[in-house]
């Protein structure tokens, strides 16, 4: 089974050089060159790993033992078996870990695509929960906003809707089937509170498992633009992270679009009408 996974190493620069000389001799012993793909900070050494097999501690706490300053934190996930963890090794011990299995989609993961061109700007990332007959809501960004969403769809063909949010907790904006652009709905309609909550809460789960934003402060980012340089990768107002993109990359293949998507057939025409509408809007 494949298992893919991420190792971070943080603790002092100077170290972190040694560390990752080191661990060039360790990895090259025990794995091929298109299993590991590295994409070092100035302040982490990062290591994505796509192997068969087990998750490869054993060089990792060696490299700890030797340098026990350090850090080492690691990430995998297990399609496959539905599983996925995280772990922490310092001076070659595992002093934190944590295993679960994978949320079913109908359980605690909603559904959801991203896509990336090849030089890493954001087309869309979207969200969605179905939560009637007829009617989604869910969140979406794109390179240079985000919005809350609600699609309905009428039993007659072409009968949809897409209302979106414009910087506050209400419907600001809709598509009645008009394309390609929304319209200002006149007056703007609140979000009921508990929807708002509702759909809030995926919002930052989301955000917290795949993006990252160029106006957070500084320290807290310089090791994803740091990546994102290395790469070449074009940094937007919002981003994948660039431990999910070195990984749709690698799935996609070199200069192709990176798509991830777990919606269900039932799902797709929102993310289409999106795409179609607002996130073609500057």
């Amino acid at each position: 089974m494949i298992i893919h996974a991420t190792v971070t190493v943080t603790g002092d620069k100077p170290m972190l050089g040694a560390c990752e000389a080191r661990l060039r001799r360790l990895l090259s012993a025990q794995f091929l060159k298109n299993e590991v793909t590295e994409h070092h900070g100035a302040q982490a050494l990062c290591y994505d790993l796509k192997v068969e097999g087990g998750i490869p501690f054993p060089v990792f706490a060696q490299a700890s033992q030797e340098f026990p300053d350090l850090e080492f934190a690691a990430e995998w996930v297990n399609v496959a078996a539905g599983e996925k963890g995280a772990a922490t090794i310092v001076n070659g011990r595992v002093s934190k870990q944590t295993q679960d299995r994978i949320a079913a989609r109908s359980g605690g993961e909603h559904p959801l695509y991203v896509e990336v061109t090849a030089n890493g700007r954001l087309v869309l990332a979207l969200t969605l929960l179905r939560v009637a007959q007829g009617e989604w809501r869910g969140y979406a960004l794109a390179s240079g906003r985000d919005a809350l969403v609600r699609a309905l769809r009428g039993p007659r063909p072409g009968d949809v809707e897409l209302y979106a949010t414009e910087g506050g907790p209400e419907w600001a904006r809709v598509w009645r089937g008009k394309p390609p652009a929304l319209e200002a709905l006149t007056p703007p309609v609140a979000i009921d509170d508990a929807v708002f909550r509702e759909l809030d809460q995926v919002a930052r789960g989301f955000v917290a498992d795949w993006i990252w934003f160029a106006s957070a402060p500084q320290h807290e980012i310089a090791i994803e633009r740091d990546r994102y340089a290395r790469s070449g990768f074009e940094v937007g107002t919002a981003n994948v992270r660039s431990a999910r993109l070195h990984r749709l990359r690698a799935e996609a293949g070199d200069g192709k679009p990176l798509v991830h998507s777990t919606l269900g057939a039932e799902d797709v025409w929102v993310k289409d009408l999106v795409l179609a509408t607002w996130a073609r809007e500057t």
